[in-house]
């Protein structure tokens, strides 16, 4: 079970988008330092990127190019940029 799910979402959606961020292990109650990201591609790619500090640029650290549900390191900062139609969500694992 996880302590923390969420879906990486935007206000416009309008081909493509970049996600708001997710401050990945808000929970103060949490030491989880992995965690699973759930990937639906109807069309397009995703790219999953992450950063450590608002300072820091963006990286790209996996693009999807088909649906997937794998783990992941938990980056204080996490987004996604959607090229197309695609949705993705994230939770941290036990």
């Amino acid at each position: 079970m996880a302590n923390f799910a969420t879906k990486f979402s935007s206000t416009t959606y309008t081909g493509g988008y970049t996600s708001d961020v997710i401050k990945a292990n808000a929970n103060p109650n949490s030491n989880q330092r992995r965690g699973a990201i759930q990937v639906d591609i109807t069309s397009g790619t995703v790219d999953l990127q992450m950063r450590l500090v608002d300072e820091a640029p963006w990286m790209t650290v996996k693009t999807y190019s088909a649906d997937t549900l794998e783990e992941v390191v938990l980056a204080p900062q996490m987004r996604v940029v959607a090229s197309d139609a695609a949705e993705a969500w994230l939770a941290e694992t036990h």
